[in-house]
């Protein structure tokens, strides 16, 4: 019997339960993004004020990106697209005419799968950005990310709640004690719209809202956490970056006439967003509407999933065969 058999699967298992995304986010690539989308992006009259990467195509008018990015990462350009970009008006990176009083600016990349269609506006580009590459080899695998992010919205739908929920006519109240990570499930049909969404756990802990149901809404709530009206936080207490609403079911989702605080985890969910604002990272299948996104970025603590991204095991797979073969032929 091979004595190491079982210490290589001990190690195996050990890796496989503990790796995080490359990216070192819990939201892998994503973490760095705004806006994430699996399909495709059509906006109009709005912003995103952090990076926005989209596996299909992307249609803009009227439309800046990145406005709140004030460093180059090469590693995540401000704004990638894995289809064809559309774009008339608008602009990519951080720019002093729309920061009003800045006193540098950073002019925003543009990397492109397909093709790029800029309009032009008396005799140049109606959009402002820094570079544009098209037919580009993308800097990250689509597909890998959006298989990594289900595997964790599905995940952690799985873990047993830690708070209490209480649904009222017209309130949500979620109620935790713990210090680190507060888990709460709700339904869809619990925050359709015009209600009072209720956070109450310790300053500092990260809060996950596991959402079940194929077909979701957030309409015109008014957000508290821990009793402090969202609508009057002029020191910016509320921590949006610690809370992730996980909408693990949801293959359509509206969002409307809201200022939501957190990130939306909906990665199978075609997404309208008109009317509102989201201080978080948006994920979602497709995109579509008016809203604005804010860069307050998830950086919630959250357990890793138990199964790494394909490429990690495909590259593990291939270290232990290798061990095992080496093993045969010193035997040999």
């Amino acid at each position: 019997m091979n004595k190491l058999a079982p210490r290589y699967a001990i190690v195996l298992l050990f890796l496989l339960m503990t790796l995080t995304p490359a990216s070192g986010s819990v939201l892998g690539t994503a973490g760095y993004y705004n806006e994430f989308i699996f399909g495709d992006i059509a906006q109009e009259d709005t912003d995103s004020q952090g990076r926005v990467a989209a596996a299909g195509s992307v249609a803009y008018y009227n439309m800046s990106v990145a406005s709140e990015v004030q460093t180059i990462n090469p590693s995540y350009p401000d704004l990638v697209v894995g289809g064809n970009l559309t774009w008339t008006n608008g602009s990519v990176g951080y720019f002093s005419d729309i920061n009003s009083g800045a006193s540098i600016y950073k002019k925003g990349d543009i990397v492109v799968g397909g093709t790029a269609t800029i309009a032009q506006n008396n005799g140049g580009s109606s959009v402002a950005f820094g570079s544009l590459t098209t037919s580009a080899a993308l800097p990250f695998n689509f597909a890998t990310e959006q298989s990594y992010l289900q595997g964790m919205s599905t995940f952690w739908a799985g873990l047993a709640a830690t708070g209490s929920s209480s649904v009222k006519p017209g309130e949500v109240f979620l109620t935790g004690t713990n210090p680190a990570l507060n888990i709460f499930t709700l339904s869809a049909a619990d925050i359709v719209q015009n209600i009072g969404f209720h956070i109450n756990v310790p300053y500092g802990a990260t809060t996950l809202i596991n959402i079940s149901g194929q077909s979701a809404q957030m309409q015109n709530f008014g957000f508290y956490f821990n009793e402090l009206d969202a609508n009057y936080d002029t020191l910016g207490l509320f921590p949006d970056e610690l809370i992730l609403y996980n909408f693990f079911e949801a293959t359509a989702l509206t969002i409307a006439g809201i200022e939501v605080h957190g990130t939306v985890l909906a990665p199978w969910a075609d997404t309208l967003f008109d009317n509102g604002h989201i201080e978080g990272n948006l994920i979602a299948r497709s995109l579509l509407g008016t809203g604005e996104a804010h860069n307050e970025l998830f950086n919630g603590k959250l357990p890793n999933h138990p199964v790494p991204e394909p490429a990690t095991v495909i590259l593990l797979g291939g270290g232990l065969i290798g061990v095992a073969a080496v093993r045969r032929r010193l035997k040999g």
